[in-house]
């Protein structure tokens, strides 16, 4: 019987030690195949960004000049879009001059 018994647990033991390298490969294998998802958006990364760096802000494209004629008509009491007719710069832009935004 003590015979019997100690086969037993020798191929519970093998049998636990094969269930568990298998589950271990299985889990292994996860993590490789997230670390390369990782390393991939590592890389995007890094390409987004050289590409983003090679984007330049537009520069201020009202000139001084045109800010002081824009700042002149309103003190002459035009409205928004009179401003507009004559200077050929758009509403929005009207307002962000006027508004302090080019100061």
């Amino acid at each position: 019987m003590a015979m019997f018994k100690m086969k037993t647990e020798d191929e519970w033991k093998k049998s636990y030690i094969l269930e568990f390298n298998e589950m271990r490969d299985a889990y292994e294998s996860k993590l490789r195949k997230k670390q390369d998802e990782i390393d991939n958006l590592k890389q995007e990364i890094l390409r987004l960004r050289d590409r983003k760096n090679t984007l330049r802000p537009k520069e201020k494209q009202i000139s001084d000049i045109d800010i002081q004629s824009i700042k002149d008509l309103r003190f002459c009491g035009l409205s928004y879009s009179e401003i507009s007719r004559k200077t050929r710069w758009s509403k929005a832009t009207i307002s962000r001059v006027l508004n302090g935004l080019y100061d």
